[in-house]
């Protein structure tokens, strides 16, 4: 039996990513510099632990074959959205170092939505994670 590596790498990008929106918003209500920094670090940790949980899950998938049939849609969408998590949170990044003050400037609202959208999706990936384990046995044995 193979050790499987993704439940454990895709818990702290959850958390830090999350983390992340709470610590941002919590800043523009009390403008404490220190909540600035913790949010720019969940952010950049973040970001870079997203790669460990892509890594881990394809190993894990490598280590899976051959698929079930049922599986392998929900497993392509699991993959195509920790992607899409990827795209959304190194835009967010790549905006935060271009302009340290995107919190205070005019590009504010953009900034926000798209780590509100990163939060979205990364609630929709777990699920779509939960499901494969939970409602179709993906990885279970």
């Amino acid at each position: 039996m193979s050790v499987v590596l993704h439940p454990f790498a895709t818990h702290f990008p959850i958390a830090l990513l999350l983390l992340n929106l709470a610590l941002t918003l919590v800043y523009l209500r009390r403008a404490d510099p220190f909540l600035e920094r913790s949010a720019y670090g969940t952010l950049v940790i973040g970001w870079w632990s997203l790669f460990a949980a892509i890594l881990t899950g394809t190993l894990d998938l490598a280590l899976r074959w051959p698929l079930r049939a049922e599986t392998v849609a929900w497993i392509n969408a699991h993959a195509a959205l920790g992607i899409a998590l990827l795209i959304i949170y190194g835009q967010a990044l790549l905006r935060r170092r271009r302009d340290p003050a995107v919190l205070q400037g005019p590009q504010r609202a953009a900034y926000l939505r798209l780590l509100v959208l990163g939060a979205l999706l990364v609630l929709v990936t777990g699920w779509v994670g939960g499901h494969l384990v939970y409602g179709l046995g993906f990885g279970v044995e």
